[in-house]
Parts: structure tokens; sequence; C-alpha cells
């Protein structure tokens, strides 16, 4: 059940910083909120228009602020209430956070969360939390009450607002829950904003604050100095740590104004000699003119850089592109990022003449289009050049089916659009604009902004440069100030945000009890402990399960197994152990040896080069223009020459592989371990006829992609998808990168062969994802500590970070 929470929004100036918090507190997530506002001597008159606009009622201070807020919750009904002063902004997450810490223990009274202050115009931002909630630390810093904070109906019920007094009652009130042994609590991470330069004291401030503290002492006289001892301790040994931490400054102040010296003599001395050389002004090169370089978006020279940004956008989001699908004037993206997820494409336009569309209508008031027909929008760069945003939005939701999606895109900078021409082009967001431009029709908590853009691309995007004239990493720069492209995803639902991951995809490879030098192989009883463990505190699903199930139909910590390279044990060992566990996997094979028996190379340099095969102490590579020598004397040297060989073939061609494969094998004269080896045919066809257990796609000869050309690439997708579907006689819609190894190109011909591509970015899998690049925990080369320890970390939303894609483990 979804909880309750009265919020008490403090109302003092009004103004720019109330809009932001009740802007804030409309995009929560995971609880409901009723709205009070508490205004100060009947300040703000924006309280007015937000109460018409939420529904919030109006309490006025007056004389006492207790008694406003004691009214404004005596005439709530929330369960949980939360106090909130104008101008501190909430996570979406916070009072779900705080809902979920009071539920799991109702011994805590209140809890309060941790503040970031950030600097104006500074992107750093310092994180603060108050001091420990006891009585003898609030005693001795009164101005370390925590400024938001959430606490329980009963605790007020119990201790309630003081209504004598002139100021400070939120103080009290901590201090009067501290006092009477109630237990108080920190939220674990920061999730309150404020500009730390945005409260500015008033005069007469300083003078009230120790009236109101004396008032408030006076009150709990008989109570205060059981406690003052332990205060003063606390009051002393902070007013130390100020002392060190002034000092601390002073000394860092004059060093940063030394090095400012020293800096201001530099720049004299480089200003001087670029003076002197003529060159004192900015080289504008081919920029200085005031007609663009291209006027027509940079088609003339290439690709116009916001299509880059549109294209990153789109495949982020690229897992809401399935089914029916909607695009305006044509529909090449939805053909692009949605591949065989998409059933239908339908094309709008207004134009009848435009033989690509299949709707004729104005988006405006598209009335002919029936509600709910489709299952995801592309409308990138479009909503600028209508006139009324807010009504082509509004048919978008009604057009959309439950569960669909909006995918759009805002232009921040741009030149005048060519097709419509100076009257036809009306409008230029910022991400705040577009975001609450699409929050007239969607909900916030079903919103999402991606910011794109610097000063650098917005520059190159205005001169109408191409986008292949410059480098991925100007690219991956951005600047919140400096935006070109805002894109904006909504979803149509009224299910509560999920704040977890939509879930935790897991790759294996071998289950044997032989280990390999690469780390691909799990010892049948681990991989047992393994399974036991996800039994204990995970749901395990299908693949294709997880992917496609709506996120709030997803179980809590929902996991999907992946099995790479299709070796025979996968059919032999893997398979009877999960389904001794009921639990499902998909198992990505290669295709090379569906006919006959063979060998990964990866596993014959481990065979030639630190197994047992009588090789000579050195060889001369005929086959290898870079590997002329290899030297086995050592095991040292087999190793390093194993590792040379293993660089060289991950990026190899084909047949560049092939012919030191077979050098090797002559050289090495052992025989392949038959039963490391893949799957023949007959196997395949076996494990896929187990319950639970699915095929995907892994290429033909598990060749890098990223090293190979455009139609090597195709055809290792495709040739493989075909001869395992040959196999099995079942679609393949799921497809691994060998290694992991992906690149823009390699992922765009993904996307068209198959529905959903798996990567091994050891990364949760979030709610919207690039279907072409799904993250993949290895877990093979973990115990089960550290899988549990990882799984924690993900599904707490702590990213582990990308693993590294090309390493010496094969995958």
């Amino acid at each position: 059940m979804t909880p309750t929470v009265s919020v008490l929004l403090r109302v003092t100036d009004g103004g720019a910083a109330l809009l932001r918090t009740a802007d804030a507190l409309s995009r929560q997530r995971g609880v409901a909120i009723e709205l009070a506002l508490i205004r100060t001597d009947g300040a703000a008159v924006l309280a007015e228009s937000i109460a018409v606009r939420t529904g919030a009622r109006i309490f006025d201070v007056g004389g006492h602020p207790g008694a406003a807020l004691n009214a404004a919750i005596g005439e709530t009904a929330g369960d949980l209430v939360a106090v909130i002063p104008e101008g501190w902004l909430p996570a979406s997450a916070l009072l779900e956070r705080a809902a979920a810490v009071l539920a799991a223990d109702a011994a805590i009274a209140a809890v309060a969360p941790g503040v970031t202050l950030v600097g104006a115009g500074d992107p750093d931002a310092a994180a603060w939390g108050p001091p420990a909630l006891d009585a003898a630390s609030l005693l001795a810093d009164p101005g370390g009450t925590p400024p938001v904070f959430v606490f329980r109906r009963k605790a007020w019920q119990e201790a309630g607002f003081d209504e004598q007094l002139d100021g400070l009652v939120e103080y009290e009130f901590w201090l009067r829950l501290a006092l009477a042994g109630q237990t108080l609590r920190h939220l674990p991470a920061s999730l309150v904003s404020r500009d730390a330069g945005a409260k500015r004291r008033r005069p007469g401030e300083d003078e009230d604050h120790l009236r109101f503290l004396r008032q408030v002492l006076t009150r709990h006289q008989a109570v205060v100095g059981t406690h003052m001892r332990a205060a003063l301790v606390e009051r002393e040994v902070a007013f130390g740590r100020t002392r060190e931490g002034h000092r601390l400054l002073l000394a860092r102040r004059d060093a940063d104004l030394a090095e400012l010296d020293r800096l201001r003599a530099d720049a004299a001395h480089h200003r001087a000699y670029l003076e002197h050389h003529g060159a004192s002004a900015v080289d504008w090169g081919d920029l200085r003119r005031v007609d663009p370089v291209s006027r027509d978006w940079g088609y003339d020279r290439g690709t116009p850089v916001d299509r880059r940004y549109i294209e990153t956008f789109l495949a982020s989001h690229s897992s809401d592109v399935h089914g029916a699908v909607l695009e305006i004037q044509e529909d090449d993206l939805t053909r692009a990022f949605g591949g065989p997820r998409v059933t239908t494409a339908d094309v709008l336009d207004v134009d009848a003449a435009n033989a690509r569309a299949t709707v004729i209508a104005d988006l405006r008031a598209a009335s002919g289009v029936e509600d709910a027909r489709f299952d995801c929008i592309i409308l990138t760069q479009t909503l600028h050049v209508v006139d009324d945003m807010a009504a082509a939005l509004g048919e978008c939701y009604r057009m959309l089916g439950p569960g669909g999606v909006l995918l759009a895109t805002f232009p921040a900078a741009s030149r005048v659009c060519l097709e419509y021409g100076r009257d036809g082009d009306f409008w230029r967001l910022t991400p705040a604009g577009a975001r609450q431009l699409v929050e007239t029709s969607f909900a916030p908590a079903h919103t999402s902004a991606d910011v794109f853009g610097n000063v650098l691309t917005n520059v190159a995007f205005l001169h109408g440069l191409a986008a292949e004239e410059l480098t991925d990493q100007e690219y991956a720069a951005v600047d919140p100030y400096f935006p070109a492209l805002t894109g904006i995803r909504a979803r149509k639902t009224a299910a509560p945000e999920r704040a977890a991951p939509r879930g935790v995809v897991l790759l294996y490879h071998r289950v044997a009890e032989e280990a390999d030098v690469q780390g691909l192989a799990i010892a049948p009883v681990e991989m047992a402990r393994h399974l036991a463990h996800l039994r204990s505190c995970c749901t395990v699903m299908p693949l294709e399960q997880l992917l496609r199930t709506p996120p709030e139909d997803l179980p809590e910590r929902p996991v999907a197994i992946s099995v790479d390279d299709g070796y025979l044990d996968n059919l032999t060992t893997a398979a009877p152990l999960l389904s001794s566990h009921g639990m499902a996997a998909t198992f990505f094979c290669t295709t090379r040896w569906l006919t006959e028996p063979g060998e990964y190379w990866w596993d014959l340099l481990e065979r030639v080069f630190d197994g047992n095969a009588a090789v000579p102490a050195s060889r001369r590579m005929a086959s290898s223009q870079v590997l002329r020598e290899l030297t086995t004397a050592t095991p040292e040297e087999g190793a390093a020459s194993r590792v040379r060989l293993h660089d060289a073939l991950v990026h190899a061609t084909l047949q560049q592989r092939d012919l030191i494969v077979t050098e090797l094998q002559a050289w090495s004269g052992a025989a392949a371990d038959p039963s490391r080896r893949p799957m023949l045919a007959e196997e395949v066809r076996q494990l896929s006829r187990i319950p639970g257990m699915a095929i995907g796609a892994h290429t033909v000869n598990h060749l890098c992609l990223e090293d190979q050309p455009p139609e090597t690439r195709r055809r290792e997708m495709l040739d493989s998808r075909a001869a395992l579907e040959a196999v099995t006689e079942r679609p393949v819609e799921t497809f691994a990168y060998p290694y992991g190894a992906l690149n823009r190109d390699v992922c765009g011909a993904a996307r068209q062969a198959f529905s959903w591509s798996l990567s091994c970015d050891a990364l949760a899998l979030p709610e919207s994802f690039d279907a072409a690049r799904i993250a993949r925990l290895e877990a093979g080369c973990l115990g089960v500590q550290a899988l549990a320890r990882a799984l924690d970390r993900l599904f707490d939303g702590e990213s582990g970070g990308p693993s590294a894609r090309l390493t010496q483990l094969p995958r």
C-alpha cells in the first residue's frame, strides 16, 4: 500500500524559491502527498496559486508558528508528516526513502536526510549532515537542527509543536523528542539540496535567534542541567574543530593568494609575448565570419551535429521502441532503433503528399487517431515548429497506450528551420523548460531528461559543421550551462515509479571441475552455491521476460542468467544444475563447430603454453608478421608467449587467426580435450528442448566485431542466427557480443538483426535502457560472498562502472 505523507511547506518570502520547492515535491515518487502551506503573516501571494494548482490548504502563522503547524497536522491525515521550508529541494526519492526507513523500524520516531549545499555557478557540491540527534548534541548546536525532516504522526501526538514560542519551534520539537528518549535517525544519503548562498540574514535575525533560544531553554530548564556537562564538552570540541578548520583555511588562503600572484605574473608574461608577436587576441581562424560555414545543417559536409545527440538519446532508450510505434514524417528512427521489436511502424504528417505517411493528421488535434493506439511515439526535433506544443503533447499522451513511452528531443540552440522558415519555427527550450512543458501532460515522476551539448558542439552546429568533424570526447562533454539539445522520456502510467533497477543480468561461461587460465570455469559446487543464494534473495526469471516486462510488474530483485560460448558442459552440467533449482537461462552459442568437434583458440593457447604439450623451447611463426619468435623454455616464457598471442588473436581477422591456429596445432602435437569443446548441433538442440533453457547467438567465429569490416559483422550475426534457428526450430532474438567488444557501428548492426544484444558492462539494468547494450555482471569468477556484495551494490543503485571490454578473458 502506498503510504501517505502530509507535507508542511513553510512559506516565508515566496517567489522562485517557493515555486522550485513546490515543483520538486510534485516529483516525489512512491508516496501519496497531502500538501499544506504554512504561510507567515499572510506572505507569499504565490502560495494561493500553488494551492489552486495542487489542492493544498493554506494555514497562516499569525503570532505563533507552532499553532499553525499543529493546526495543519491536525487537519491532514497522513501517518507520516514532513516539514520542508521553501527553497529546500527534496530529491524525488526523499519521501519514499524516509517512509521505507520508518516502516522497517517501528522504534524510529523521526528521520532527517543529509543536505547537499551547491555553490552558485559551481558544479561541485558539498554534503552536510546534521550532528548526532541526541539531547546533548542538540543543546550544543541549536543550528544543527535538520532543515527538512519526516516524523510519525504518533510522535507529534505525544510531543506536538509548542504554540507559545515565537520561533525555533522545529528545534524545540526535536529537543522534546530527544529528551523523551525517542529514536531519531539520519537517512544514509543527501536527499535535499539548496544553493549555499541562497539564504540571507535579515536585520535583527541574530537577536531574534538568541531570544527564541532563551525561550526554548527556559521551557526545558528543569532537564537542561542534566545534559549541560555533555553539551558543553561537545561545544568545546566543536569550537576546537572550528579553530583548526579556520587555521587550515587561512593557510589555504595564503597559498592560494601566492598561487594567484604567480599566475598573474605568468599571464602578464604570456600576454606581453603574444602582443610582441601580434597574436594577443583569440585566433578565430575560419570561424571569423558572419555567414555560417554551411547553411544546410552540415548535410553538405556529412551528418548534422544534432543527429549524433538524437541517436545517442534514442539508443539509450531503445528498449522503449517496440510494438506499435509512431514517428513524424518518416520511420527511419523507428526502424533503426526498434528493429525486430517493432510490430507496426506508422508515420504521421499533415501533408497527404508524403508517400511514407500512414496517418494524415494535425498533431495538435489528431481526432482521427484512436486513443491508446501506440506503444511508443518518437518526436525528435518536431515540437519547436508547432505553435501549440502543449496541445500536441496532450494528443501524444492520448494516443499512447498504458505504459507507452514518448521519446522527444528539443533544441536549445539551433538555426531557424529551413523547411518551415522564419514564420514557422517558434521555440527553443532549455532542459528545465523542456521538462516543464512535457509535465503539462505526463506525470513528473515518470518524466526524465537527458541533456547534451557544450560550447564547442553548439558553435559547430550553428556553423553547420558535420558531426564527423568532432571527436567522441568532445561529444561526451556535457556543460549544463551550454545545452545544445534535450531528450525527454515520458511514460504514460499511473503505477508508482520503481526506485530499484529493472534487474541484473549475470554472465557465466563454463561449469566444470577443472580450472582454466582464462578464469572462465566455475566449479559445479560453487555454481550450486550461487544458485542457492539467488533463490534466497532474488527472483531468477528468463532473460527475455526480464527485458520485456513493464517495470511495475517485475518482482523484487529480478535476475536473469546468461551463459556464453556454448561449451559442452553447458548441456551436461550447467543445465541440470539450473533445472534442479527451477531456474531459466539463455545460452549464447557460436555456430562454427555445429557439424564437427572443434576447439576455441584460447583453449588451444592454454594447452600449448600452460599445459603438458611437448613443444620445443622456441618457435618462429611463419604465419604472423608481428609475432615472429615465441619462446617456451620456462613456464614464465610460455605464459608471456600466450599473452602476446592472445592479444593478437583477439583483434585478428578470421584468416589471420586460422593461419596462426593451424601452425600452433601442428607445433603442439597434442590432442584437444574432448570435454572442453563447443556443442554440436544435436547437443544445442537437446539444450533448447530443456524447459527454461533458451538459445542466443554469439556469432559464427567469435570474432571481435569492432575490428571487422561491416559486411563481416553482418554475416557473423545473421549467419549465426540462421544456423541456430535451423537447429532449434525456434526464433533467436538475443545476441551476445564476443569479448563484450562493441562500438556505435557494431551496436547499429546488432539492432537490425536482434531484439536484444548483451554487453559485458558490470551495471544494473535501468527501467529504460539500450536494447543493443544490455549490461551483464560477470559472475563466474566470483565467490558466493563476492556475488552477494555485487548484487547488493547494484540493486542499491551504486554503479560498479563499466568493466574492461577487452582483457585476457575471452567472453
